[in-house]
């Protein structure tokens, strides 16, 4: 399982609500001069705080470094890297107990993270986990762990083995991957996702995905001769104010899933001489999503031209990338193409001979769902547990380093090249009303081509889901679908002739969201994906609010009293309710991203849940439901309904 516990109160940290024990000497910061530090992780923390205006930010680059050299973070690991940064052994720790990626305790050398999320396991991830359990079983040196989403739908059900991401994997592939380990030699080459094309066969218009696959187009030759940083060029010969009317006339919304109109956001950074940030957002983590990781993996000089624009157009000097952790090859090509981009003067002082001048830093994660939040990322970039911030003050105003932020997806800024070399008019024309241009859109689960695909805006549902990725396999019949990733709330067969736009969903009652439709067919229950999505929003609540914390554990037991055959028809009430209490009252949108899709679960399949809880009576021996005395009347002077 993952290597970041939960305990019974909630959170990630054992003892949070115990009594602070006043006798404990205060922590301190260990000596330099006395701490025996490897000269090359030294050299590496060191080079990384230079990379920020505040040295805390390099807390999670330094611990993988550190971890990278010790096999884990040791007490002597975490000691090495607070004498180089300054701080306290506590403070990496708490840090380093937050995420998934950073281990406290030994580990084998080899890490086999298989993917267990809604999307890989409608195509047998729980299997595959199991059979890989079984292969590694004798082996000290593979490190077997379920792992939520990893960016790749599109080969489910996959495993990131050393970071190397193969599939679409089978059980009987477990004991390959094992012997390729013990061999040191290449994991099953031919399923690494790395060489896997675009699956897009659509006819357009392609303005992200147009010749994505040829070869070398990650690297500044490439690019440039394809007529990369044209865009930035004209924008710098316009002043900002006019390439800002650019991107506000495209009316572009944002594609990272809230939908807010990106020109209009960026509008809202105040004017006049102080530090600004933007920060893109790459921590793509809602389960169903991996588009981006398409895009910068083939395009990254796409991303970092949008960056330029977006920096140029709302007076920005400082950018950073927040990259999840687990994208270790795309960030890979991202550091060259950045590395490139430097060296030909397209960041830095001064770009391209212009008033431009910002600096862009790439910045890893270290696998926690909820820095896909836009504040819990701000937290996790200043070097912190990824916690989510009260709003207001929101980031335009006062965000990274307290001071004004632009936070956008990887979609949306690589698409601002092409809003400048169109004009925002012409961009504008294409799509529905309301949701101009062009979106990319993940597709997985029960379809025969998953993938990426280039959609205007407003192309029907289901020539997405039949027409570009296939529709479902013989004989099956969509039983339900997520329309915008696994936060969106579901939507039914009835529903496949929708317009693909963030209006018509939304009147439909669900959402556009990240662009990631999850098909659903008839071999699988309500129940199943249910408990799947609810098992994953709890384990990844950060557990600072209420409402998400106890709501999302207690939908999860709700869910496993069904399946045991403890449940009745009142406990969907129940259950309801709990979700209706969650929605609106949490301090980020993580608890209302399982509260929506199952309470539309329980609306929309409610006859089919109730059967599921009359056959599980059945096969526990619970008895028969009329034989259940209603709880609201079994002692009207019992009080309350209990929650538990």
């Amino acid at each position: 399982m993952s290597s970041v516990p939960r305990f019974e109160h909630g959170s990630r940290v054992p003892g949070w609500d115990d009594a602070v024990d006043l006798t404990k000497p205060p922590a301190v910061v260990p000596d330099l001069a006395t701490t025996p530090v490897p000269k090359e992780l030294r050299r590496g923390i060191v080079e990384a705080m230079q990379k920020y205006p505040d040295r805390h930010s390099a807390a999670i680059p330094a611990l993988h470094l550190a971890q990278r050299e010790h096999g884990w973070l040791s007490p002597v690991a975490i000691t090495q890297v607070a004498a180089v940064m300054d701080v306290t052994p506590a403070y990496l720790t708490s840090v380093a107990t937050f995420y998934d990626m950073l281990v406290t305790h030994p580990k084998p050398r080899n890490d086999v993270f298989v993917c267990t999320n809604i999307s890989c396991s409608l195509r047998g991830a729980d299997e595959l986990y199991e059979a890989m359990l079984v292969a590694a079983a004798e082996d000290p040196n593979v490190d077997v762990r379920s792992f939520e989403c990893l960016g790749a739908c599109d080969i489910a059900p996959m495993a990131s083995v050393n970071g190397e991401y193969v599939g679409p994997l089978e059980p009987a592939d477990a004991g390959t991957i094992v012997d390729d380990l013990r061999a040191g030699r290449p994991v099953l080459p031919d399923k690494q996702l790395s060489r896997r094309p675009c699956v897009d066969t659509g006819s357009g218009p392609h303005l992200l995905f147009d010749n994505i696959d040829e070869p070398g187009l990650n690297t500044l030759a490439v690019y440039r001769r394809r007529g990369g940083y044209e865009a930035l060029t004209k924008a710098l010969l316009t002043s900002r104010e006019d390439t800002l009317n650019q991107l506000m006339a495209s009316n572009i919304r944002g594609r990272g899933g809230a939908g807010f109109p990106m020109g209009r956001k960026a509008s809202f950074l105040p004017k006049g001489d102080m530090v600004k940030y933007l920060v893109c957002n790459a921590d793509e983590s809602e389960p169903g999503t991996f588009k981006d990781r398409e895009l910068m993996q083939k395009n990254p000089h796409a991303l970092i031209e949008g960056i330029a624009i977006a920096c140029w157009a709302a007076q920005i000097d400082r950018a950073f990338i927040y990259i999840r952790g687990e994208y270790d090859f795309q960030a890979d090509i991202l550091d060259a193409a950045i590395a490139e981009a430097y060296e030909a003067g397209l960041i830095g002082e001064r770009v391209l001979d212009s008033e431009l001048s910002f600096s862009l830093v790439l910045h890893r994660g270290a696998g926690a769902y909820i820095c896909g939040e836009e504040t819990g990322l701000l937290d996790s970039l200043e070097g912190k547990r990824g916690n989510p911030r009260l709003k207001p003050p929101f980031p335009a105003i006062e965000g990274l380093y307290d001071g004004p932020t632009l936070i956008n997806n990887v979609e949306t800024l690589g698409t601002l090249p092409a809003i400048m070399r169109m004009g925002g008019g012409e961009y504008a024309k294409l799509g529905a009303e309301n949701s101009t241009g062009t979106k990319l859109v993940s597709v997985s689960g029960d379809v025969q081509r998953p993938g990426n695909f280039e959609v205007e805006l407003g192309t029907p549902s289901r020539e997405i889901i039949f027409g570009l990725a296939g529709g479902t396999f013989p004989g099956r019949e969509v039983k339900l679908w997520f329309p915008g990733g696994s936060s969106a709330p579901v939507l039914t067969a009835d529903d496949l002739d929708l317009a693909y736009d963030f209006d018509t969903l939304a009147k439909a009652g669900s959402m556009l969201g990240s662009g990631a439709i999850i098909v659903v067919d008839d071999s699988h229950t309500v129940l199943e994906v249910a408990q799947k999505l609810a098992k994953f929003y709890a384990h990844e609540s950060c557990g600072k609010c209420v409402p998400c914390r106890e709501g999302t554990n207690w939908t999860v037991k709700m869910l496993q009293r069904i399946e045991a055959g403890e449940a009745t028809p009142m406990d969907l009430d129940l259950m309801a309710s709990v979700q209706e209490q969650i929605i609106g009252n949490c301090l980020c949108v993580l608890g209302d991203a399982m509260a929506m899709p199952v309470g539309s679960m329980i609306e929309k399949f409610r006859p089919e849940l109730e059967a599921e809880i009359e056959a599980a009576r059945e096969r526990s021996g619970a008895g028969e439901l009329e034989d259940v005395i209603p709880l609201p009347v079994a002692d009207e002077h019992a009080g309350p309904l209990p929650v538990h």
